[in-house]
């Protein structure tokens, strides 16, 4: 019985030591569109870092660069969007934060056993719906985890950490792919909200824009 106990004890310990844990650090990916299988324009590039419950998350393309902050502690962001000489900041709160990120809660996935090998992990496979008919293809590895579950606010809900993940509604589709990630710290600088230098729009009127 002993034997049997240590078995399992050290089987635990092994797993637990070989899965990385998320805490900090910076993910890079590449995006891309693609319309009726087509690639279009230029690939931008995303950068997603993390602090604890600090939230950092860049898009850069060519036609401009959106930055969301958010402080899961606090309850407190910001989504910043330069657009040419236009610079727009929309203060977020906890409850916009959930609203944002609503369509991702409670999904059904569909999960998959093949192992697919991106930027040097094993990945499974997961299927889902959103409400609005989107289809969503995750790869996901069990080798990275996060420790708070809000900072991966679109798959904090998987085992494991997403390192490819596509959209597709219509004949349109959007490819995330991680090309490198890195667990070495980030200064808590990269997550201050800027005081000057944006046009103030509240997150109703952002709204309004977006209709």
């Amino acid at each position: 019985m002993k034997r049997f106990l240590l078995t399992i004890f050290f089987f635990a310990v092994a797993s637990s030591m070989a899965q990385k844990r998320f805490s900090e650090g910076t993910i890079v990916f590449t995006v891309s569109t693609f319309v009726d299988g087509i690639k279009i324009a230029e690939d931008a590039t995303a950068i997603q870092m993390i602090k604890g419950g600090h939230l950092r998350s860049e898009m850069n393309s060519a036609i401009g660069k959106t930055v969301t902050i958010f402080d899961t502690k606090d309850g407190k962001g910001a989504l910043l969007r330069e657009l040419g000489s236009q610079k727009i900041l929309t203060p977020l709160s906890r409850e916009n934060w959930v609203e944002i990120n609503a369509k991702f809660q409670d999904l059904n996935y569909l999960f998959s056993e093949d192992s697919i090998k991106m930027i040097g992990f094993s990945c499974r496979r997961a299927n889902a719906i959103l409400k609005d008919s989107t289809s969503i293809v995750v790869l996901y590895t069990k080798e990275i985890s996060t420790e708070n579950p809000e900072v991966d606010s679109q798959f904090g809900s998987l085992p494991g950490m997403a390192l490819q993940f596509s959209y597709t509604k219509g004949n349109t589709m959007v490819v995330y792919a991680a090309t490198a990630i890195s667990f070495d710290p980030v200064p808590i600088q990269k997550f201050d909200i800027p005081t000057s230098g944006y046009r103030v729009l509240s997150y109703e009127e952002s709204k309004k824009g977006r209709k």
